[in-house]
């Protein structure tokens, strides 16, 4: 005799989907690196906002973590290389994907290897997932209220926005996460970078701050370039 099959299809809504994710991946945390989500950044590299989040991904292998004082090193790979900084807001995701800490990283990007991948219509792996791509700065307790990030090269301001400028909130970006890509505890957020990047150099100081609502510096990042 044969039975006919009978198929079970469940929505879940965006706060169960969180809450089935509860296992960590262990000491190999995962970078997922949301696309144009401030504005005046978008229009500064030619491109437009999207209308859902859009992410990249940057294994554990790009992260370069700062000591207890902020201090960390910018890989900045070939000489004749273009890398830009980008200053973002980073989440760590805790147990039902909920934020649990967050600190200032420096999010670099080679010009030079992704435009040779958008001219040849290749991945962009070498452009934003090389080896010591992710800078994080000094981590801290998570604080879904509106923070100042900031970073300098060589003490001249380059970029200077606030965290409410976001286009998708963190809440949108986890939410998009747990509904499509199957993010897990201990992974990071990389939320997006406003406007000002630009080109470093072997030698420059990078210095990336974070602010709470009450002007009180929570998070920092001194990043000295090398080869």
């Amino acid at each position: 005799m044969v039975f006919p099959c009978l198929c079970l299809f469940l929505e879940f809504s965006p706060r169960q989907r969180r809450e089935n994710h509860t296992r960590f991946r262990g000491t190999m945390p995962l970078s997922w690196a949301v696309f144009r989500n401030y504005d005046a950044h978008a229009k500064e590299i030619g491109g437009d906002v999207t209308d859902y989040p859009r992410f990249f991904l940057m294994p554990e292998s790009c992260h370069s973590e700062s000591d207890s004082e902020g201090m960390n090193v910018i890989r900045l790979g070939h000489p004749t290389d273009h890398v830009d900084h980008e200053v973002e807001l980073v989440v760590r995701l805790g147990e039902g994907l909920k934020p649990d800490l967050m600190c200032v990283g420096c999010d670099t990007t080679n010009r030079t290897r992704q435009g040779l991948a958008k001219q040849n219509s290749w991945p962009w792996l070498e452009g934003k997932s090389f080896v010591g791509s992710a800078v994080l700065g000094t981590w801290t307790e998570y604080d879904p209220r509106p923070k100042r990030i900031t970073l300098s090269v060589n003490g001249e301001l380059r970029q200077d926005s606030k965290t409410d400028l976001m286009v998708h909130s963190v809440d949108d970006l986890i939410d998009t996460l747990a509904s499509w890509y199957g993010a897990s505890p201990g992974d990071y957020l990389w939320t997006g970078t406003p406007v000002g990047v630009g080109k470093m150099e072997s030698g420059d100081l990078i210095e990336c701050t974070m602010e709470n609502t009450a002007g009180l510096m929570v998070s920092k990042m001194i990043g000295k370039c090398v080869i």
